[in-house]
């Protein structure tokens, strides 16, 4: 299978109340394409930190409904309405449908007397089943599979290439994690929390993942700029924000 090379960068490596580090997403480019995973409320701050805007992404992917994840598409879609007079690609799992126009973006974006009444008068919406193939652009190919993240809510994460794992938000889990290694998985951007963790993968949990699954694995989500000498003891990779990373 012919491997698709792309360039990775994380936006933020923060959770939803990290102020210096951003929200948790992720910008992506292959073949002078770019898009998101995935657009908090700093999304578009942190593209002008590194002289992008909404010009230059060609659509997002949303992996669940938290503001620190949808909470720049409001943004997103009045820029592109109004300013940039075009729709942005909007990559969504099909069980957010409904969801992310009635429960999040619909009070605001409600607009019957200029002819925008739904989700796809503002985006170019590509919905998407469990494990369906598509493509970043032209080339890199991807599909989601559920993850678990809040009890009870819809979340999922990314296979890139069939090669690159990306969690966004989720629990431990180890059985998931060795599945996916005996698939083909090469590298793991899983997300972290240092403490508290309830519906992320805590410090604690991920040391008890198998050896030759750690040293493949990248951290995000941590949320704090400088991470203390016990935990970089540990031997694990943690993620700069803004910083490529070339697979």
């Amino acid at each position: 299978m012919q491997v698709i090379p792309f360039k990775i960068m994380m936006l933020g490596v923060g959770n939803g109340f990290s102020k210096d580090t951003y929200n948790n997403n992720a910008l992506i480019e292959v073949k002078g394409s770019r898009f998101l995973i995935d657009c908090g409320v700093t999304a578009w701050l942190s593209l002008d930190d590194i002289g992008l805007s909404f010009h230059d992404i060609d659509g997002i992917f949303i992996t669940h409904i938290h503001f620190d994840h949808t909470g720049g598409l409001e943004e997103a879609a009045l820029y592109g309405a109004y300013i940039a007079k075009r729709k942005m690609k909007l990559y969504l799992p099909i069980r957010l449908r409904d969801i992310l126009w009635e429960n999040v973006l619909k009070g605001a974006l409600y607009n019957p007397l200029e002819g925008k009444a739904t989700l796809e008068d503002y985006f170019d919406v590509i919905f998407l089943d469990e494990e369906e193939d598509f493509t970043f652009g032209y080339h890199l190919p991807a599909f989601w599979i559920k993850t678990k993240h809040v009890p009870g809510k819809f979340s999922c994460s990314l296979i890139i290439d069939h090669r690159f794992f990306y969690s966004s938000d989720m629990v431990a889990d180890k059985a998931l994690m060795k599945k996916l290694s005996d698939f083909g998985i090469k590298t793991f951007y899983h997300d972290l929390q240092f403490k508290d963790a309830v519906v992320h993968a805590s410090f604690q949990e991920i040391s008890q993942y198998p050896e030759f699954i750690k040293e493949n694995m990248y951290f995000m989500h941590y949320g704090v700029r400088h991470v203390n000498d016990e935990y970089l003891k540990s031997g694990l990779k943690f993620l700069k924000q803004h910083h490529w990373k070339s697979w």
